[in-house]
């Protein structure tokens, strides 16, 4: 019996030990967080018939404006290209175009092949591209009276 009492007594003082050995604790929450994806979205002005010229003339150059404006959240890059909707194909292939933002050149060359470089607009931001025209001084009296229905495209892309 008394090994049994310095038995019982040796089981209460170990777990009375590990009884103390106790940590305090606690937690709080931070509520409600939401992550949302961000948007790319472009937008320009005027928003058609940008490039019309009613009387093109050989060695002529006249320039026309796009303002490209990012209406999303995201910063991107925009590139611009053109295409032919309707017209005579040896005017499209006739015109030339130099494109500019901010004094930069992004494209020289014929309209039929552009592609810019890219520019980057920020959030909420806006720049603008300036598109002169020209037919070559050289062109021939077969162009007279010609025309193109063109389409300008502009393809952002976020920034990286």
């Amino acid at each position: 019996m008394k090994r049994l009492f310095v038995y019982a007594t040796l089981v209460a003082a170990v777990l009375s030990v590990g009884g103390a050995r106790a940590y305090f604790t606690a937690q709080t929450e931070v509520k409600d967080s939401i992550i949302t994806a961000g948007t790319v979205a472009v937008s320009s002005e005027p928003t058609s018939a940008a490039l019309t010229i009613d009387a093109l003339a050989p060695g002529e150059t006249i320039t026309r404006t796009i303002e490209v404006r990012n209406t999303g959240t995201l910063g991107f890059d925009a590139i611009t290209t053109a295409a032919k909707k309707a017209g005579i194909t040896d005017f499209w292939n006739a015109l030339q175009v130099r494109a500019t933002c901010g004094g930069v050149e992004l494209y020289s060359g014929p309209l039929s092949a552009m592609r810019t470089t890219p520019i980057r607009v920020d959030r909420g931001g806006a720049v603008t591209v300036s598109y002169a025209i020209s037919l070559p001084a050289d062109a021939g009296n077969d162009l007279q009276g010609d025309y193109v229905k063109v389409s300008v495209y502009i393809d952002a892309e976020q920034a990286r």
